[in-house]
């Protein structure tokens, strides 16, 4: 047994018995199962332990003292699984039956494969399928080395499969160098920000693809939204980094990265944001049938960064990948 398969959970009462379901509806079952729980306040961990009292599997549930955050969790799993290959399912997400054993197929058969994922369907709150979804990433081991030829970051979705060694020799989920208290910028991005510091590993012939077919189920939640500039901010700092490592120059920390960006800098960062913000609050109005507020929203959107909408519906409508 080679792979472990790890969920980190938070609170995840309301979805966890359809994830495990999920991950017991797997096609392949040869793997160890990790449950991380991040000190979860509410029955989260009383509904696992029901789940497979009812449902018998192997499991291992590790409970931290304190929540520390999604960074921390993965990081936890990641230095004490002791399997070549790990994955994660978020706690409330749905893996589709085959998706365990086709990425496992995929990475195993190649050496100087390094991570493999696939495309993602969106789900809302009720588990209905609804439009988008994640379909970013290389298909092929020519398209990854282009990128990581170019500098450019590597954009995975959550369910990747990945080789522990070489994520460990690219440091891991990075946990120190950012401020304390909230927000948890470390959060933010954490498994972008370890993708592209493992592409730099093409310079040995590796390299990380994503499967062009929808293994997996993506939960997006309703709301307003006001945080991208802190998922913006940690974009570019990756960006950043991935530029001076090319350069044979030091890295950063958060800490520096931020208190060297010039007003210019932030004030674009904050436009970024503004438009992210502005467009994911527009869906919300639509879907609420608040027309003119939702129509207000893509004209905000627009107005901070004109090529924001199309650069969204070209990653989660899957056109760009399916040419």
């Amino acid at each position: 047994m080679d792979l472990t398969l790890a969920i980190c959970m938070y609170n995840a009462e309301k979805y966890i018995e359809q994830t495990l379901m999920s991950v017991l509806g797997q096609t392949r079952q040869d793997f160890q199962l990790l449950i991380v729980d991040d000190c979860s306040t509410d029955d989260s961990v009383q509904m696992v332990n029901n789940f497979f009292a009812v449902h018998p599997r192997q499991y291992r549930m590790q409970r931290l003292e304190a929540n520390h955050g999604i960074a921390y969790a993965r990081q936890w799993a990641l230095a004490h699984s002791e399997t070549k290959y790990l994955v994660f399912v978020d706690a409330d997400d749905s893996p589709l039956p085959e998706m365990v054993e086709k990425e496992y197929n995929a990475i195993s058969s190649d050496m100087e494969l390094i991570a493999v994922s696939s495309w993602s369907q969106f789900i809302d709150k009720n588990s209905h399928k609804i439009n988008g979804g994640l379909f970013m990433g290389a298909t092929s081991k020519t398209e990854f080395m282009v990128q990581a030829q170019a500098a450019k970051r590597i954009f995975l979705p959550i369910q990747t499969m990945f080789d522990r060694e070489c994520a460990l020799r690219a440091g891991g989920f990075q946990l120190e160098g950012f401020p304390e208290g909230k927000p948890r910028y470390r959060d933010f991005c954490e498994d972008l920000d370890l993708w592209t510091r493992m592409s730099d590993l093409y310079v040995e012939g590796k390299y990380m693809i994503v499967l062009p077919e929808v293994l997996y189920l993506y939960r997006k939640t309703d709301g307003l939204s006001s945080n991208h500039f802190n998922m913006i901010i940690k974009m570019a700092y990756t960006k950043a980094n991935l530029r001076k490592r090319r350069a044979g120059e030091k890295e950063q920390t958060f800490i520096e990265y931020y208190q060297s960006l010039s007003s210019k800098e932030l004030k674009r960062l904050r436009n970024d944001s503004v438009a992210a913000d502005s467009l994911r609050n527009a869906a919300f109005y639509f879907k609420e049938h608040h027309y003119f507020k939702a129509i207000g929203q893509i004209t905000k959107s627009m107005w901070y960064r004109p090529t924001y909408i199309w650069d969204k519906f070209m990653n989660n409508s899957g056109i760009r990948n399916r040419k």
